[in-house]
């Protein structure tokens, strides 16, 4: 039996996981699953959130969980203990059994009450902050991420579709610490692979998602497909181009530039399901 009570306010997490570039076909199912996973294991860890933010790219999965608890409330719990007639010698002295009880519930014999055929102990139980709760369930909403195929590097044992490079976490700012095979957590995010590679500081969503475009990383899929499908208009308006294809593209890259390209007239005779196939 419980009773629940406390005040409190809520934070916004901004977490991002950093990695080598994941296959294009996972990356939008990992990313969504990582926030599902998060929002489950904080309900279960009495922190209801509001619903989560998610963004993609090859390199990194990104999910803002607004509307989180800064701590859980705090519970007054009920125990039952063992039967009066255990718990109390002829003398009405505590027996062994209440002894054990009581120490096992840090709590002492003026706390003990009689109903019905039970003992019981009332207690006040401190809620736990959300970054303790946090830096448990971030890594493990992260290794429950399904891929068709994983590998292991270094010497870690862990498994995952791509090796893990950095790691943002952030609870309104404040760094939510943990390690995942051998990661630390941090406030820092990282630019595109080639034009941007440096490490930059983070404080909050709106910081990541503006310092990633300064570094010619777009996080959002919906916004570089239509970089993708607007650039292709212009440069090639004839192109006959499949949903697939722009799919896959706007998962293989993380600042889309679209080339117009030839070849020769010739490898035109080739049977068009080949040529498709191939291009």
């Amino acid at each position: 039996m419980l009773e629940r009570y406390t005040e409190f306010s809520v934070a916004e997490l901004v977490f991002e996981l950093g990695c080598e570039e994941l296959p294009a076909s996972q990356v939008t199912r990992a990313a969504q699953v990582l926030a599902d996973e998060i929002a489950a294991r904080l309900k279960d860890s009495r922190l209801e959130s509001a619903c989560a933010k998610v963004l993609s790219t090859p390199r990194r999965l990104l999910v803002k969980v607004p509307g989180i608890p800064d701590r859980q409330e705090d519970e007054v719990r009920k125990q039952r203990g063992p039967s009066v007639s255990a718990a109390f010698g002829p003398d009405g002295g505590p027996t062994k059994a209440l002894e054990g009880f009581l120490r096992g519930q840090g709590a002492d014999l003026s706390q003990v009450e009689k109903d019905g055929d039970y003992v019981w102990v009332t207690k006040s139980v401190p809620g736990r902050t959300a970054i303790e709760i946090l830096a448990e369930i971030l890594p493990e909403a992260v290794k429950a991420i399904p891929f068709d195929k994983t590998m292991r590097w270094g010497s870690g044992r862990m498994r995952f579709s791509r090796p893990i490079r950095w790691i943002l976490a952030l609870l309104d700012g404040e760094v939510v610490p943990f390690t995942l095979e051998g990661v630390s957590s941090g406030s820092q995010s990282k630019g595109h692979r080639f034009i941007s590679p440096g490490f930059f500081e983070v404080s909050g969503w709106d910081g990541l998602l503006e310092g990633l475009r300064l570094r010619s990383v777009e996080p959002d899929p919906e916004a570089r497909r239509g970089a993708i499908v607007r650039q292709i208009q212009s440069l090639a308006p004839t192109a006959l181009v499949s949903e697939d294809l722009v799919d896959e593209n706007v998962h293989l890259t993380e600042w889309p530039q679209v080339t117009v390209g030839s070849f020769k007239a010739d490898f035109l005779e080739l049977p068009e399901p080949v040529l498709m196939t191939a291009m």
